[in-house]
């Protein structure tokens, strides 16, 4: 995070003092873009940035923004070196109204990223409330997200969850989710 953090907030034109606020998703009503964009006219804090990364059409959801933060929000199409913006992120919010997994959360986490999701996102099954991220009941509840945006603007708070969130992410390795499949694969197999 220290190599990849100076360099890609230069770039974006973000200083160290704001608080970068990290959404990946393409399908962005999916993804619950209309409700993280409405929130942000709720939260208290303001020295914030918020960069979006993903396909999708934006200017319907970047006219849902006052002026004043349509300038703190900043759209990115799909990079292949999406771990420098994980990497310069502070947390990482996805207020998906439906998500089998995602993703982005998993690499988020891999990242040292505190995360926002919802309940509808298969995330929400793996994180404590608090010690990972924040778990959202309702993605269209934008002062809820608001509230949560706020929450995570603390240092201390997202310094916690950073440890919480790698420590987790580690257990999800590619060789467990291998295995797990094939036992999926051979109780189908002997019980047809």
């Amino acid at each position: 995070r220290k190599f990849f953090r100076l360099e890609v907030r230069k770039q974006l034109k973000i200083s160290d003092e704001e608080v970068m606020i990290l959404f990946v998703g393409s399908g962005f009503e999916r993804k619950g873009l209309e409700y993280l964009i409405k929130s942000v006219q709720y939260m208290k804090q303001k020295d914030w940035r918020l960069v979006l990364v993903g396909k999708g059409k934006l200017d319907k959801y970047l006219k849902l923004a006052s002026k004043e933060n349509q300038k703190k929000i900043t759209h990115l199409e799909p990079i292949d070196a999406i771990e420098k913006l994980y990497a310069a992120a502070d947390f990482f919010v996805l207020p998906s109204i439906y998500e089998p997994f995602g993703n982005a959360n998993l690499e988020a986490l891999a990242s040292g990223l505190p995360i926002i999701t919802t309940r509808n996102c298969g995330a929400s099954e793996i994180i404590k409330p608090k010690k990972e991220g924040i778990i959202l009941e309702e993605p269209s509840d934008f002062k809820a997200i608001a509230e949560a945006l706020d929450y995570m603007m603390d240092s201390k708070v997202r310094e916690s969850m950073s440890r919480s969130a790698r420590f987790l992410a580690e257990k999800f390795t590619q060789e467990r989710n291998a295995s797990e499949m094939l036992q999926i694969y051979k109780k189908l197999i002997e019980h047809p």
